[in-house]
């Protein structure tokens, strides 16, 4: 079946992710952590306990087998707009990959932590230790494997008695909601062709950007590849970072939407940094910029290392 999870031959040039996987070794796991304080813990009833296990250890099965059985099973496992972004773009991913995807998982221990009480909401904390490999297989190409661990806590919130969904949890040791950034109105409109930069993800090494672009203009358009990239201010000039976009956003014909992304290594900062899309040529281009200037208010740390590195793609 050909789909993806984050790392494909249209997106992730295969070169770029044999030099990844060679350096992506996983780390000897550190076992769940509990970040909030003991006085937010309160006791609760077992069948809480076992309920908030049962969903951690779904949400992973769910992940493993998106590729192959769809993301409906994990979007029915997750709570709130972060997580749900991640979910529908996950499955934009898994469209875009001309290949096909095996993925194991290792769950080493799922342990009840607490209740969780807020103001507005009740939840629960579960310590994880587990990874997800996935083995990419690219048409004529070699297959590559990559990991995403996920140890330590998983925030869980109740929707019903006993019945749980998963709020956020750590991938290799950053909080999964702190690399996600959700845009509202940056929507521009030329000439009948209107782009949405919906979101970005900034897990590392990328950062991901995820677009929909609707063509009303009545003729089909195709994207000029070489000016549309990330660009940074340098000293009055424009510095152009090379990256790669997605199939879906190179050609659209008349009438049609579609969701796309654009793929670039992760900077420092997201001062001085421009999105660019470009679709025709000459006179009649049409040209989308989007600074991130103000919309990137705080960039993740990367991920905590040993002595190896964890690869960890956009999704």
């Amino acid at each position: 079946m050909r789909r993806s999870v984050a790392a494909f031959p249209r997106l992730i040039p295969s070169s770029l992710l044999i030099a990844v996987a060679l350096s992506a070794c996983a780390v000897e796991p550190q076992g769940p952590t509990a970040p909030i304080a003991p006085a937010q813990i309160t006791p609760a009833p077992a069948l809480d306990a076992s309920a908030s296990r049962q969903v951690v250890v779904d949400f992973i099965e769910a992940y493993r087998a998106s590729p192959t059985q769809g993301v409906g099973p994990l979007a029915g496992l997750v709570a709130g707009e972060d997580l749900g972004s991640w979910v529908r773009w996950l499955d934009v991913q898994h469209r875009e990959f001309d290949g096909d995807i095996s993925a194991t998982s290792n769950v080493r221990d799922v342990e009840f932590i607490g209740s969780v009480e807020a103001r507005r909401a009740t939840g629960s904390q579960v310590g994880l230790s587990a990874s997800v490999t996935f083995t990419y297989e690219p048409v004529d190409e070699d297959a590559i494997e990559l990991v995403r661990v996920l140890d330590g806590p998983v925030t869980l919130v109740r929707t019903a008695p006993a019945s749980y969904r998963v709020l956020d949890l750590l991938r290799n040791g950053v909080p999964m909601s702190d690399s996600i950034e959700r845009f509202r109105n940056q929507v521009q409109t030329h000439d009948g062709v209107t782009v949405r930069l919906d979101s970005m993800f900034m897990f590392p090494p990328n950062w991901q950007f995820n677009i929909v672009v609707e063509n009303a203009s009545g003729r089909n358009i195709l994207l000029d590849p070489e000016a549309s990239a990330l660009f940074a201010e340098q000293g009055g000039e424009l510095e152009r970072f090379d990256g790669v976009i997605t199939a879906s956003l190179l050609a659209i014909p008349a009438g049609g939407t579609v969701d796309g992304l654009m793929v670039y290594p992760a900077q420092e900062v997201a001062q001085g940094r421009v999105l660019s899309l470009v679709y025709g040529t000459g006179r009649r281009a049409l040209r989308f910029a989007f600074p991130l200037d103000g919309l990137v208010t705080v960039v993740p740390p990367p991920p905590p290392t040993d002595e190896e590195t964890v690869e960890a793609s956009p999704s």
